[in-house]
C-alpha cells in the first residue's frame, strides 16, 4: 500500500505540472490501451487511473516535448551510466540544472527538452551501447515512482524539474540525427509507420518467452543470439528499447533454465552480441502480410535474411559521410580545417601572457600552447608521476611538435618559450658551481681514502694478517658533469651522463626535429631507435658505449619539443612501426593574421620565467639518491579518469591501423597533461606544491586532447599514410577522378587503382569504408536470367568537382 500511495503522490505532482502522464503497470508496459492518445494532465482522470490499482505513472516523452536518455546498468553488461559520462567530459560537460532521475537498477534517466526541427523518436543514433533514447513515440517512468519491492525512480537533488529541462545539446542533436535519416529502399509498399512498426515489435517481444521455452538444450545459446539480432534490427528502426528486449530475454533465460546453467555474465555476453550485430542492420519496412506476430526467434531464414543484409549495408553506427556531404578529409593530404586552441583548459592567470607572447611574436595563441607544454612538462620530468592507480604511473613530461611550413611560426613560437628557459638555465650557473666544487671535494676524499686503505693493506700484508676491504669511500668518482636543462643536438653517449647529472630528465629542443628522427638507424644501426623509444616511459636502461663502461640509468626520460615541415614529418615516420610517432602532441596552427608589430611582452617575462624555475627546482631527494614522487588523483579526479578511459577505449572501435594506435596513447597523453597542467598552474601563481590533481585538471586535459590534440593529430599523421586503408581510400578517389569512373566493379578497384595490393575480402571492406565516407553507393543491377547479379558502386559527382 505504500507503494501505491508513493505512486499516486507521485502522478498527481506531475499532472500538477503540466506533465501529460498514463499508467503503466510493473514491468513498465501502458496498461491502457492508445497509451499516447490517453496520456493527459488532468487531476480527475489521473485519480480514476490510480484509484485503487498498483500502477506507475509513465511519461509518453513526445506528448511532453521531452527527449530522455536512458543510461542502463545490467551486471556483465554494458555501462551505460559511465558510457555517457565519458561522452559529457568529452564535449565539456552539461548545463548543472539538467533534471537527472536515477532508476531502480542504477542507471540514470537525463531530460532535455526536444530539439527544433523534426522530432527525436527512439533511435539511439552513434550513441555507445547501454544508452537508449526516448523520444517521440517513447516513454518513461515518471520520478517519484515506487516499485513492490521499494525500488523506485528517485529525482536528484538541486536539479531543475522535468518540465524545466533545458535544450538537448547540439553534440547530443549530432549523434542522435544521422541514424535517424531515411534510406533509400526498393519497396513495393510503403515505408511502414512508428505505430505499425512497434505494434508489430511488440507482438514480437511478447512471444519471445513462449519462443525461447520450446528450444532444446542444445540449441538455446544459437536461439538466444538470433533472437536478440532479430529485436535489435526492430530497436535500430526505434520500434523497440533494447532495455526491454534485455529485461525480456533475461525473463526468458530464466524461465528455460539458460540463465541457470550459464550464468548471468555468459547469457548478457550472448544477447549483447546479438543486439550489437543486429542494430547495425535496420529491420526493412513491413509487407501486408507481417501485420500479424513477428517471431523473434523464429527460424534461421529470417536471421540469415538480416544477416546477409548487414554485409550489403552500410554500418550506420560509423557513417562519416553522406552522398551530400561527403568525407573531404580523405582527399586532402594537407592541413584541412582544423579546431582552435581552446584557451579555457589553460589555468586563467596564464591567459594575459599567452596572448601577448602570441602577439610579439606575430603567431596563435595555438603556436605558443604545445612549446609550453612541452618545456613545462620536461622540467618535471619524472621527479613528480601521475598516479592513475597504484600500479599505473606516468611521467609527466609530453613530447610536443608543432607542424607547418617553413615561414609559418615555428621558430618564433618557439623561441618564445626557449628565451625563458635559457634564463633559468643561466641563473642555475652559481648553484653548478657548489656542485662542482662539492664533487671535486668527493674526489679528493676518495683519493684520500684509497691512499690511506693501501697503505693499510701493505702493513696487513707485512705483518701477516687478512688486508681489509676497500671502503665504498675510496671507489672511483667519475668526472664531475654540468647539469643541463635542455640540449639542442646531443649525441646518445653524451645525453648518457647528463642524465645521470640530472636523473629527473633533459629536454631536447629543436627548430627542426627531422635530423634527430629521419637518423635514427643510420649510424647505429637501431640502438638508437630503442633509445628513443624508451625515452618516452622514463624507466631503466643501459647505454652501452663503444670503448667506456656503461651508463646504467634508474629513469631514461628525455622530453622532445620542436617542430616538422609537413613533407619532413613525412619522411621522418616513413614505415614506422614501432609507436614513436604515436608519444607526440600535434598542433598545426593556422599561419597569423599580419598585426603591426607592437611592445605588449617583454623579451623575457618575469612570470614564465620564475614558473619555469620553480619547475627546474622540484625537489626528489638529492644528488646522490634521487627519488621521485608520485601525485595521485583526486577521487573526483580518478572518476573523470576513469569516465574517459572507457570513452577511449568504446571509440578505438571505431578506428583501424595507425589511428587506432595513436588513440590508444591518448589515455597516457592525457594522464601527462593534467599532470602538467595542475604543476604549471602551481608554478605560475606560487603557493603549497600539489599534493594530488583535482578533476578540474583532468577535465581539462580531457578536452584538450578530444578536442584540439587529437584532430590536429590525425591531420599531421595523415600526410605519413599511417592509416593504411585511409591511404588506400585516398588512392581509389584520386583513380577514379582520373579515369573518370562513374560506375566501377570491386575486381576493377583492386587490379586498376590498386594494383592488387589487396585481396577482394579487403578491397570489399575499402569500398564499404567509402560508402560510409559518401563517397560510392551501391548501383541496383538489372540482370536477366539465372545467378547472382553483379556488384556495382556508383560514384558520387562531387569528386569531379575537386581540384586534383
Amino acid at each position: 500500500m505504500a507503494s501505491h500511495q508513493e505512486n499516486m503522490t507521485a502522478a498527481l505532482a506531475l499532472a500538477s505540472a503540466g506533465i501529460k502522464i498514463f499508467p503503466a503497470g510493473a514491468d513498465k508496459r501502458p496498461v491502457v490501451k492508445g497509451w499516447q492518445e490517453a496520456a493527459t494532465c488532468n487531476v480527475d482522470q489521473v485519480n480514476t487511473w490510480w484509484n485503487g490499482a498498483a500502477v506507475l505513472p509513465a511519461i509518453p516523452c513526445g506528448q511532453n516535448n521531452l527527449v530522455v536518455i536512458d543510461c542502463d546498468r545490467h551486471d556483465g553488461g554494458a555501462d551505460g551510466v559511465a558510457a555517457f559520462n565519458a561522452l559529457v567530459v568529452a564535449h565539456g560537460g552539461l548545463p548543472p540544472e539538467v533534471p537527472l532521475v536515477k532508476t531502480p537498477n542504477g542507471g540514470v534517466h537525463v531530460y532535455f527538452k526536444q530539439p527544433a526541427g523534426e522530432a527525436l523518436g527512439n533511435g539511439r543514433g552513434s550513441l555507445p551501447p547501454g544508452i537508449d533514447v526516448r523520444g517521440a513515440g517513447g516513454f518513461v517512468v515518471g520520478p517519484g515512482a515506487r516499485l513492490p519491492d521499494g525500488r523506485g525512480w528517485t529525482a536528484v537533488i538541486g536539479r531543475s524539474p522535468i518540465h524545466d529541462a533545458p535544450p538537448l545539446p547540439q553534440w547530443l542533436v549530432a549523434m542522435l540525427r544521422p541514424a535517424q535519416r531515411e534510406e533509400v529502399r526498393e519497396k513495393s509498399n510503403a515505408e511502414t509507420s512508428d505505430d505499425r512498426g512497434r505494434a508489430y515489435a511488440m507482438a514480437a517481444l511478447n512471444e519471445i518467452e513462449a519462443e525461447l521455452a520450446g528450444a532444446s538444450t542444445g540449441e538455446r545459446n544459437e536461439r538466444l543470439y538470433k533472437t536478440a539480432f532479430r529485436l535489435a534490427t526492430m530497436a535500430a528502426r526505434g520500434w523497440l528499447m533494447e532495455s526491454d528486449i534485455i529485461e525480456t530475454l533475461v525473463r526468458a533465460c530464466e524461465g528455460n533454465e539458460y540463465l541457470r546453467e550459464h550464468g548471468h555474465r555468459a547469457t548478457m555476453k550472448t544477447i549483447e552480441s546479438g543486439l550489437r550485430d543486429g542494430r547495425i542492420v535496420p529491420h526493412d519496412d513491413l509487407d501486408d502480410r507481417n501485420d500479424g506476430a513477428a517471431h523473434a526467434g523464429g527460424g534461421n531464414a529470417a536471421v540469415q535474411q538480416q544477416q546477409e543484409k548487414q554485409k550489403e549495408r552500410p554500418q550506420r553506427s560509423r557513417v562519416i559521410g553522406e552522398w551530400d556531404d561527403p568525407d573531404m578529409s580523405i582527399l586532402d593530404n594537407r592541413r584541412g580545417e582544423l579546431p582552435d586552441l581552446p584557451l579555457d583548459v589553460f589555468p586563467q592567470s596564464m591567459h594575459r601572457w599567452m596572448q601577448d607572447a602570441a602577439r610579439g611574436a606575430g603567431v596563435t595563441v595555438g603556436h605558443i600552447a604545445l612549446p609550453l607544454i612541452g618545456i613545462a612538462s620536461g622540467l618535471i620530468g619524472v621527479a613528480r608521476r601521475v598516479q592513475a592507480t597504484r600500479s599505473w604511473q606516468q611521467p609527466m613530461t609530453s613530447w610536443t611538435c608543432l607542424v607547418g611550413a617553413s615561414g609559418s611560426g615555428k621558430t618564433p613560437s618557439l623561441d618564445v618559450v626557449k628565451r625563458a628557459l635559457s634564463v633559468v638555465e643561466r641563473s642555475r650557473q652559481q648553484d653548478n658551481a657548489a656542485r662542482q666544487l662539492a664533487h671535486e671535494t668527493r674526489i679528493e676524499r676518495a683519493k684520500a681514502a684509497l691512499k690511506k686503505w693501501k697503505e693499510d693493506v701493505a702493513a696487513a700484508v707485512e705483518a701477516g694478517q687478512p688486508p681489509t676491504i676497500k671502503p665504498a669511500e675510496a671507489q672511483d668518482v667519475r668526472p664531475f658533469v654540468m647539469p643541463r636543462l635542455y640540449v639542442s643536438d646531443c649525441t646518445i653517449e653524451r645525453l648518457a651522463p647528463l642524465l645521470e647529472a640530472r636523473p629527473r630528465g633533459v629536454i631536447y629542443v629543436a627548430d627542426e626535429l627531422a635530423r634527430l628522427f629521419m637518423n635514427l638507424e643510420r649510424y647505429s644501426g637501431g640502438s638508437d631507435r630503442a633509445f628513443w623509444l624508451e625515452a618516452w616511459d622514463g624507466n631503466s636502461f643501459t647505454v652501452e658505449r663503444l670503448g667506456r663502461p656503461p651508463v646504467s640509468l634508474a629513469h631514461l626520460l628525455v622530453g622532445v619539443v620542436g617542430g616538422f615541415q609537413p613533407d619532413l614529418l613525412a619522411r621522418s615516420f616513413a614505415g614506422d612501426s614501432d609507436g614513436i610517432y604515436s608519444r607526440f602532441l600535434y598542433a598545426w596552427p593556422p599561419e597569423a593574421p599580419f598585426r603591426e608589430p607592437i611592445d605588449d611582452a617583454d623579451e623575457v617575462d618575469p612570470e614564465i620565467v620564475n614558473a619555469f624555475a620553480r619547475l627546474a627546482s622540484l625537489q626528489a631527494g638529492d644528488d646522490d639518491a634521487f627519488a621521485p614522487r608520485s601525485v595521485p588523483l583526486t577521487p573526483d579526479a580518478r572518476q573523470v579518469f576513469a569516465q574517459f578511459a572507457q570513452y577511449s577505449h568504446q571509440q578505438r572501435q571505431l578506428l583501424d591501423g595507425r589511428d587506432r594506435e595513436y588513440w590508444c596513447k591518448g589515455t597516457g597523453h592525457a594522464l601527462r597533461l593534467s599532470g602538467a597542467l595542475c604543476f604549471l598552474e602551481w608554478a605560475w601563481i606560487g603557493g603549497d606544491e600539489p599534493q594530488a590533481i583535482d578533476a578540474r585538471h583532468v577535465e581539462s586535459a580531457v578536452q584538450l586532447w578530444n578536442g584540439y590534440l587529437w584532430p590536429h593529430g590525425r591531420a599531421a599523421l595523415r600526410l605519413v599514410g599511417l592509416t593504411d586503408k585511409h591511404s588506400h581510400a585516398r588512392t581509389v578517389l584520386r583513380w577514379l577522378h582520373a579515369s573518370n569512373k562513374t560506375i566501377v566493379s570491386r575486381e576493377e578497384v583492386r587490379r586498376e587503382a590498386l594494383a592488387q595490393r589487396l585481396d577482394a575480402s579487403e578491397t570489399q571492406a575499402l569500398l564499404d569504408m567509402l560508402v560510409r565516407a559518401g563517397w560510392l553507393r551501391e548501383a541496383p543491377v538489372r540482370v536477366s536470367g539465372p545467378g547472382r547479379p553483379p556488384r556495382r558502386w556508383e560514384v558520387n559527382p562531387r569528386l569531379f568537382a575537386v581540384p586534383p
